[in-house]
């Protein structure tokens, strides 16, 4: 153990900072991702990997890097994603303590620290079984359709266990809640026509809303109680977001809209999901003239993973070891690329962030310290895992 932590010491604050620097300064939003991906490649390479770019989707290309040890063993996965979200961001900053600029914290803190790793592994030339790197795009929702890391574990391209630079940078996580965003449309006989025209007309529309938002309110309620079922998550959830009615103060509309989520426990499917929603919306009893339909994006599946799974154990050694943190397992509310590893790859995978509390911000920034620390855990871990019998 002393020799792993007297390694860990070689992670480089300044070049976990320089390469977040270069990332950061070259835009990726979702499905717009190429040129980054494409140095991100020539980045890995100079790291000392084998690396392959998967032109699948041309403006949303893979990488897949390799570090092959000196012994079989067992394979790690590192994953992350490169596009951010299309939102704007005050051009990127930096100084000795933060980096700033969108993406910075989700997650391209995250791939420079799969860069130091790679890096430092390479050095060691001293370890079992094999490093594999993979890094997408298409992952932002809801104009990411996770494309990118799906036809990777299709190809077979995975690892026996996986490490995702999101979530929590203190916390070892082993299940999660799914989520998926549910659009529902109400229309009305006839086009959009003045108040003088037709008041009638928007009265049936609004109460059909009404009767459908109380719906979904009762459901809501029920749910609370299957915070029972899984005490590491939050109970399961149907929530609106949004809901439009008209677009003019004269004006009766001929169709209004609510916009939502629905989240929901491990041990059930996305088909299950929407046929209960539709059971429920089934109940609601439309004015004459009126019709609903239901749309959905699915944005990631519930999952858990066994507390007893080599991975976990030595991100939670790591975590004691490197950090001086002494953990518990827990859940997570938030949806990222775990799920897909667990539910549509069949790959055991955890958390480990690279200080991601400002994601999405309208200030978006990285403390180089916290990003420090958890390189030094990723990279504790990687050769915990590595190293270990299987």
């Amino acid at each position: 153990m002393k020799s792993i932590k007297e390694y860990v010491s070689r992670v480089s604050r300044r070049r976990l900072a320089d390469d977040l620097w270069e990332l950061v300064n070259m835009p990726s939003p979702t499905c717009g991702e190429r040129r980054a991906a494409l140095r991100f490649a020539e980045m890995l390479r100079e790291c000392g990997a084998e690396v392959e770019v998967d032109e699948n989707f041309s403006q949303s290309p893979n990488v897949i890097g390799r570090l092959r040890g000196t012994r079989p063993g067992r394979t790690l996965q590192l994953a992350g994603h490169i596009d951010h979200i299309d939102v704007p961001h005050p051009p990127p900053t930096r100084d000795e303590k933060i980096i700033s600029g969108r993406g910075a914290a989700d997650m391209k803190n995250g791939l420079a620290g799969i860069l130091e790793i790679t890096r430092l592994l390479h050095d060691r030339n001293d370890f079992a079984g094999e490093l594999l790197v993979t890094v997408f795009g298409r992952h932002e929702a809801p104009r990411g359709d996770f494309r990118g890391l799906k036809s990777l574990l299709d190809r077979g391209v995975k690892g026996d266990a996986a490490i995702v630079f999101e979530g929590p940078d203190n916390a070892v996580v082993v299940t999660a809640i799914g989520m998926a965003i549910w659009n529902i449309t109400l229309r009305r006989q006839g086009r959009a026509c003045h108040e003088m025209a037709g008041s009638e007309k928007g009265w049936d529309l609004m109460r059909a809303m009404r009767d459908v938002l109380a719906l979904l309110e009762v459901k809501n309620t029920a749910l609370l109680k299957t915070a029972e079922n899984y005490p590491l998550l939050p109970p399961e959830s149907v929530f609106v977001g949004q809901s439009h009615y008209g677009d003019f103060y004269n004006r009766v509309p001929a169709s209004a809209a609510l916009q939502g989520t629905r989240r929901w426990h491990p041990g059930r499917t996305f088909e299950e999901i929407q046929a209960e929603f539709a059971a429920w919306l089934g109940e609601v009893k439309l004015p004459r003239g009126i019709t609903l339909k239901i749309d959905w994006i699915e944005v990631g599946d519930a999952y858990e993973i066994d507390e007893s799974e080599p991975i976990v154990q030595s991100m939670l050694w790591a975590w004691r070891n490197v950090a001086d943190l002494k953990l518990s397992v827990c859940g997570h509310s938030s949806i990222n690329d775990t799920c897909r590893l667990v539910a549509h790859g069949k790959v055991p995978a955890v958390l480990c962030a690279f200080d991601t509390e400002t994601a999405h911000a309208d200030y978006e920034f990285v403390r180089l310290d916290r990003m420090e620390r958890a390189c030094q855990v990723a990279l504790a871990a990687s050769i915990d895992y590595l190293s270990s019998e299987q």
